[in-house]
């Protein structure tokens, strides 16, 4: 009986040395096996998880152009095989296709060698811990299961995989208040680079300024902010200054059912600096217009590294406010201000049931109905039966 045919593996190819002189001819290397064939993967003895994501290059390389025969069971696909042929069908489809394209490349660096059979709770557990952030392993997984599901619903495969997923944690709210949110603006305004010990006179925390006011004015989400322009775009995010109305999504962009971007009225007092921060600056005599709402070096800037530095700078090293705290400051501050839910929940492109679920308690009449109950002494009486009804009951007995 013919031995079978083993799957493309990673195997340890040690240094070699000049027989004679003793002198180092081949350093040691991660090989790539493959029916006879072998590639070296130029990573050493250490670098496993180098030499193991060259692996998955080399299966996606392999089976993405070829046809998938259908109707398998899941011990004869290999995870290669799905994770490419997902990759290809839906990256079309996606709002973020880079991000995409990352999470199947790290699915693929841990599960390309291995077979779909081997898809269960214990090896999906054994992912989230390899990967170190349970969220991440989450999001990854999801796009697992999506993956085998799309693989099923095609007629490639015959049986069932299920993808345990990471519990998931509910993220704690945190916000800014109002003092919080002056320190920060003003340090963003006032604040000027040093370069070699001297402070010098660029203000390079200023683009900041935009982002922050526009993020806590609309609690519109980080990409939709730094990538708006001050014209008419298809592809991206706009504001039309002359109207008053923020497009979160361009002219010819497909709205995300879990990331919603509806148009919105700007509120007067940021449309003025809009209008403002529009106009520009002078420039060797004369004006130049801003072409986006967040730039930097005339250029749309992600404000993520800056931003960091500039809340580690005013809060301290291990404060618990990230870019989305603003969109949750937003929500927070409307609530607080008892502003009607399905208004808010409509600016801030969320369901009602999220935004109450999400931030509910925050609104100043959230459980006022239960405290009157207590209150007014209803609380213990079975509804439906006046006073007067219930004092003749008392009476008779």
């Amino acid at each position: 009986m013919p031995r079978p045919t083993l799957p493309a593996r990673l195997e340890w190819e040690p240094p070699r040395y000049n027989a004679k002189t003793g002198q180092l001819t081949h350093n040691g290397n991660w090989v790539i096996t493959d029916r006879g064939k072998r590639r070296r993967t130029g990573c050493g003895k250490e670098d496993l998880a180098g030499a193991q994501a060259k692996l998955a290059d080399y299966l996606a390389e392999q089976h993405q152009e070829a046809e998938p025969e259908p109707n398998l069971a899941a011990s004869q696909i290999l995870v290669a095989d799905v994770v490419a042929y997902y990759a290809k069908e839906a990256v079309v489809d996606v709002a973020r296709p880079k991000e995409f394209l990352a999470r199947q490349e790290r699915l693929l660096a841990w599960w390309g060698s291995r077979k779909l059979s081997a898809v269960n709770g214990f090896t999906c557990k054994a992912y989230a811990r390899a990967r170190g952030s349970q969220s991440a392993a989450r999001r990854e997984l999801e796009d697992f299961r999506a993956a085998i599901r799309l693989y099923a619903e095609n007629g490639l495969l015959r049986e069932n995989v299920v993808v345990v997923l990471p519990s998931k944690h509910r993220s704690r709210l945190t916000y800014f208040d109002r003092g919080q949110m002056a320190t920060l603006l003003w340090y963003c305004w006032r604040a000027r680079e040093v370069q070699k010990g001297v402070v010098t006179d660029k203000r390079h925390r200023r683009h900041l300024v935009p982002f922050i006011l526009t993020a806590l004015y609309t609690g519109s989400r980080s990409a939709k902010i730094w990538n708006a322009s001050f014209t008419v775009q298809e592809d991206g995010p706009w504001v039309d200054l002359e109207h008053g109305v923020y497009h979160r999504l361009g002219t010819k962009e497909v709205e995300q059912s879990n990331k919603r971007a509806g148009t919105v009225r700007i509120p007067g007092r940021l449309l003025a600096h809009m209008r403002r921060w529009r106009r520009g600056s002078l420039k060797d005599g004369r004006r130049v217009q801003r072409e986006w709402l967040v730039e930097y070096r005339g250029q749309p800037a992600d404000p993520r590294k800056a931003l960091s530095k500039a809340m580690d700078h005013v809060f301290g090293e291990g404060h618990p406010y990230v870019r989305h705290t603003f969109r949750h400051t937003c929500a927070s501050w409307l609530l607080w201000a008892g502003e009607d839910l399905n208004e808010v929940a409509g600016y801030m492109s969320m369901t009602v049931d999220v935004l109450i679920s999400t931030y509910g308690h925050d609104h100043p009449e959230a459980n006022m109905a239960v405290g009157k109950a207590f209150t007014e002494g209803r609380a213990g009486h079975r509804r439906g039966r006046s006073r007067r009804e219930r004092g003749a009951e008392s009476a008779v007995a």
